[in-house]
């Protein structure tokens, strides 16, 4: 007997092979893309903070002569949208002028969470050491006071 084609049982062993190896493989590919996400929030945010040094540079004595105080120095608080467009490029997608962003000036997106935007977040800016220092507030734990 001539047999030229796969018999149920071996359509039915592949087909649940293939169910098994993308039921392993798709949670790892999540979180794969978490991670990359996550890091790129991160990158973000060091931008931001060496942006944001910049701009301290640019208004030091302001900083230095500041009643307000973080962690005992001398500091000034901004939101992230007063960094640009001179020290901080916004992101380039046109999403950012449909979606509910408070500024469209701002529109710095939060990578972990495409709907969400930084724009708002406050970032510390401050003199340490004879030193120009910034933070930003992803927590809601800074305060400038």
């Amino acid at each position: 007997m001539n047999n030229k084609g796969f018999t149920l049982i071996e359509l039915l062993a592949v087909i649940v092979l293939l169910g098994v190896i993308i039921t392993i493989a798709v949670p790892s590919i999540n979180g794969i893309v978490n991670s990359i996400n996550k890091n790129m929030l991160e990158k973000k945010v060091v931008l931001i903070e060496e942006a944001a040094s910049m701009m301290g540079e640019d208004i030091k004595g302001s900083i230095i002569n500041s009643s307000l105080k973080y962690k005992d120095f001398p500091c000034k608080s901004f939101i992230i949208s007063d960094l640009v467009p001179q020290y901080l490029d916004k992101d380039n997608d046109n999403e950012c002028l449909t979606k509910d962003s408070t500024e469209t000036l701002g529109c710095i997106i939060n990578p972990s969470a495409k709907d969400t935007y930084l724009d708002k977040l406050e970032v510390i800016i401050y003199y340490k050491n004879k030193r120009i220092s910034a933070k930003v507030d992803t927590l809601d734990e800074l305060t400038c006071s």
